[in-house]
């Protein structure tokens, strides 16, 4: 007598097809990963190794004899701002050794954010969109979108590092420096992608994510910066900055830093690994709060729920820049100090000032620019929010109200106007009263430095019209652009100089017109135009909402 098994159910197909590791499908992840990014990637990589490259180049042009180089090491070397933010010199005659201190540290900044976000965008962003759970649908195991998100900003590293270092070396910087100084600064990076492994398990969406391991990046460069300003401070072993700059490439190599950094991402990663593949699908370390049964009175518009939305990722970014702008103040007395006996240095800030003024003023100038870029990366990002809504499709359920799409529009842009202009305010008010402390002049340098610091709103605004406008008009564009402009603008602004560019190059920054007060006379004109242009570039944006279906 034979006997007929059941039919199998659809619980035990699943139960068969069930993966035997909670790593199973990661290669698989890895190359769409890779695909979906292939344009992103190499562009990163490449375009960051040619930008050392291009540094390394330079210094013959700019300081050919050993006396030049002296006479640079001399200048910067009392000058507690530069050691600060860029660290030691600790080879001034090799061309590798100031490579290594003009570029090391904004490279590591620059990729650490780039392979921060990478990791969000490949974990919690398709987790918090819904298209994990269509990955995990598969055998795939809960820790493979995240070990594959991990391998993909491994990736973008190590090609950062290949081509940085094959290029470096065919400049005749010397192999082993050249090594060096592309692997110390992978690592470093490397460091920060096993940190938003962590964040994106702590928080519930990819902005709060990407927001957190931000700010662990701010946080670090901020540490290490302190640290370089006192002498045998043990917190520039503290950070993967520090780590990256006592790895001192060209100058006597201590590899093991480099292994160091490796380790610390490995177990960071593990641990983000660890949790990922334990917690609860959709959910997040920091459990989310309930909202009120009935909403506040003042939640009456876009606008308003804009600002809901934004208040908390604007007020870390404004902790932030209220902590930098003191850490500045603190040192602009001792910068003005140890400068007035160098005439180089003096010469050196009078030509980015574009004359002869008071120190005072040249620093305060200097200083205050910084605020404008990160003004422009926070408008940015926060204006960048409309697309995210709409591919949610969050805007589809605000606009079934009787809001407009131009009120949608603006609700978002006037948190991301506002927002970086309030963060101009803060930075300013924050080094002025920090160096009026040490002067004796509290209220009176809080508010020059807040106006110095808010000449740069103009610029910004036209910066964070962009995006506003590119939403209206060719969305899937918006956050490319956005992003290339602001890259762009660092470019021109802070290496300009040392790359060469020419004049009118540089000028295509908007920030390239912003008048320099209080070291040179105030000039409205450019102001006015800044602003106008701005005001035309959200005119586009606001006529092409009007006309574009949503979602495009």
């Amino acid at each position: 007598m034979t006997t007929t098994a059941p039919p199998a159910t659809h619980v035990d197909i699943v139960l068969s097809r069930a993966p035997r590791s909670a790593f199973a499908g990661t290669g698989g992840l890895l190359r769409l990963a890779l695909r979906r990014d292939r344009i992103r990637i190499p562009a990163w990589s490449v375009g960051s190794a040619v930008l050392l490259v291009a540094v390394a180049s330079s210094w013959d042009r700019l300081y050919p004899t050993e006396a030049d180089r002296l006479g640079l090491a001399q200048s910067l070397a009392g000058d507690p701002t530069l050691r600060s933010i860029l660290g030691p010199i600790f080879d001034p005659l090799s061309t590798g050794g100031l490579t290594a201190w003009r570029a090391g540290t904004s490279t590591v900044l620059v990729l650490a954010l780039v392979v921060s976000f990478l990791v969000v965008r490949h974990s919690r962003a398709d987790e918090a969109e819904g298209r994990m759970e269509l990955v995990l649908g598969g055998a795939v195991g809960r820790a493979a979108p995240l070990a594959a998100a991990v391998l993909s900003a491994a990736v973008l590293l190590a090609s950062f590092a290949v081509v940085a270092a094959v290029l470096l070396a065919a400049l005749g910087l010397g192999v082993a420096g050249s090594v060096a100084l592309a692997c110390t600064i992978a690592a470093a990076a490397l460091v920060f992608a096993g940190v938003a492994s962590l964040t994106a398990q702590i928080a519930r969406t990819s902005r709060g994510a990407n927001g957190l391991a931000g700010l662990v990046v701010g946080l670090a460069f901020v540490v290490t910066a302190y640290g370089n300003s006192q002498d045998g401070s043990p917190l520039v072993w503290a950070t993967p900055f520090g780590w990256m700059q006592q790895t001192r490439a060209y100058a006597g190599e201590r590899w093991w830093l480099i292994a160091l950094s490796v380790v610390v991402a490995a177990a960071l990663a593990l641990a983000g690994l660890h949790v990922a593949a334990r917690r609860d699908l959709g959910d997040g370390l920091v459990a989310q709060r309930r909202g009120r049964r009935s909403a506040p009175s003042w939640i009456s518009g876009p606008v308003s729920l804009a600002w809901r939305l934004d208040r908390t990722y604007l007020l870390v970014w404004l902790v932030a820049v209220a902590a930098l702008g003191a850490l500045e103040g603190s040192m602009l007395t001792t910068s003005v100090q140890l400068v007035e006996s160098n005439p180089d240095m003096i010469a050196i800030l009078e030509k980015i000032a574009g004359g002869p003024a008071d120190l005072h003023d040249l620093f305060l100038v200097t200083m205050t620019g910084l605020f404008g870029l990160i003004a422009a990366g926070l408008g940015i990002s926060t204006a960048l929010r409309l697309r995210a809504e709409e591919e949610d499709g969050r805007a589809e359920l605000v606009l079934s109200t009787a809001r407009s799409r131009v009120q949608w529009l603006l609700g978002h842009g006037s948190t991301a106007l506002v927002g970086a202009t309030l963060l101009l305010v803060v930075g300013g008010l924050s080094l002025g009263a920090v160096f009026g402390a040490s002067d004796g002049d509290v209220a009176g340098q809080a508010w020059r430095a807040m106006l110095a610091s808010l000449l740069m709103a103009p610029a910004v605004w036209l910066v964070v019209a962009i995006p506003l406008a590119l939403v209206g008009v060719l969305p899937r564009w918006a956050a490319a652009v956005a992003w290339l402009v602001l890259v762009w603008c660092v470019l021109a602004g802070y290496f300009g100089q040392v790359l060469g560019l020419p004049d009118w190059l540089k000028q295509s920054s908007p920030f390239g017109h912003v008048p320099l007060w209080p070291a040179q006379p105030m000039s409205w004109t450019p102001l006015v135009v800044l602003a106008l242009l701005a005001s035309a570039v959200l005119a586009v944006g606001i006529a092409g909402v009007r006309r574009r279906d949503l979602p495009r």
